[in-house]
């Protein structure tokens, strides 16, 4: 359990003022909210998930420690677990998930590895303090924690917090771990140098607060790290599979993915690179980077046939210095790296 003491030093993530602690939940003497640490998780949700309640996510949660506890599960029967008893995903879809989150340890190896390549940090030491946002089950943090010491993890799905908390334990690895929502982060300024947030964005109420949180959190030369598909990508929406959604007014895009495949399209706002770059500059990100990323090898074992051959062509194309401007407008997704350079801000040289 983490005390006020321990790295990270959490803050109010209403007003931002200090708190008190203790041992069952952090309390604000500024505006009077207090946080309970429940299974030994500090819990900073000024709202809940979208997709569930703060009662139903506690319920759930529990429930997966106790079997786990009563059955002997590991990390991947606990993941088995949880998708056996969410019935509201089709099967197909849980495998499916089930396949990227056994193989999520490997992409973070990678992306920490592009994310080194493009910090522009000036000195040998890289970077010292990483937060990620939507950890999920934890498989970057298991990436990151084998190359930094202060690693942190957030997520604002609770029962999602307590497999990452499985997986972390049985490598052994102290990784702090808080429930919170990505626009109201409770954390003192300036603490991170760098921010990740995979596949994040286009989940988030409002991305415009989430963005102005990350450039809060990081220092004068901190790094944020973002992923997210392309709402005018030429393959299918990633979350249902359903190709044309992001070419359609918003309004229509949940009758359409209903009509097409029978499930539910919400909490979902995909953004194009012309979307993309004008929220950036809006919230201060004047200096940014869009890259179009590889696919792991890890994660091609996962595709189908025709799937591989669309990676094909799409590999070809972004290694096409006179096609791979196209990528901006028609390519699955972005990699985005984003420059805090608050010393320009400050007028410092």
């Amino acid at each position: 359990m983490l005390g006020v003491s321990q790295f990270p030093v959490f803050c109010c993530p209403q007003c931002k003022g200090s708190l008190n602690f203790t041992g069952e939940e952090y309390s604000c003497p500024r505006c009077d909210r207090k946080y309970p640490v429940v299974l030994g998780i500090p819990d900073f949700r000024v709202f809940p998930d979208s997709y569930i309640s703060y009662e139903d996510d506690y319920k759930k949660a529990r429930f997966l420690i106790e079997k786990a506890e009563a059955n002997n599960l590991d990390f991947k029967g606990l993941v088995r677990l949880y998708w056996s008893i969410t019935p509201e995903v089709p099967e197909d879809r849980a495998e499916r998930f089930m396949k990227r989150t056994f193989a999520l340890v490997a992409k973070g190896v990678e992306n920490l590895k592009e994310i080194e390549a493009h910090s522009r940090k000036k000195d040998q030491t890289g970077f010292n303090a990483v937060l990620e946002i939507g950890c999920g089950t934890g498989g970057f943090l298991v990436a990151a924690k084998a190359q930094f010491k202060q690693v942190v993890g957030i997520d604002i799905a609770f029962r999602w917090l307590v497999i990452a908390k499985k997986r972390l334990d049985e490598l052994n690895l102290n990784v702090p771990l808080v429930c919170a929502c990505a626009e109201a982060l409770p954390f003192e300024e300036e603490t991170f140098d760098l921010i990740v947030a995979e596949n994040v964005l286009e989940h988030v109420r409002d991305q415009e607060d989430m963005l102005k949180e990350c450039r809060r959190l990081l220092d004068s030369n901190g790094v944020l790290f973002l992923t997210t598909p392309n709402r005018f990508g030429l393959t299918p929406e990633p979350h249902v599979r359903v190709w044309g959604v992001g070419f359609l007014p918003r309004k229509w895009m949940g009758r359409y993915v209903k009509l097409i495949k029978g499930i539910p399209y919400r909490h979902l706002r995909v953004l194009s690179f012309f979307e993309i770059s004008k929220l950036l500059k809006h919230v201060s990100f004047q200096d940014y980077r869009i890259l179009f990323p590889s696919l792991p090898q890890q994660e091609l074992k996962n595709l189908s046939a025709l799937e591989n051959f669309q990676v094909a062509i799409y590999e070809a194309l972004r290694k096409t210095s006179f096609i791979r401007s196209c990528l901006y407008i028609i390519g699955p997704s972005f990699h985005i790296l984003c420059y805090a350079n608050k010393h320009r801000d400050s007028g410092e040289s």
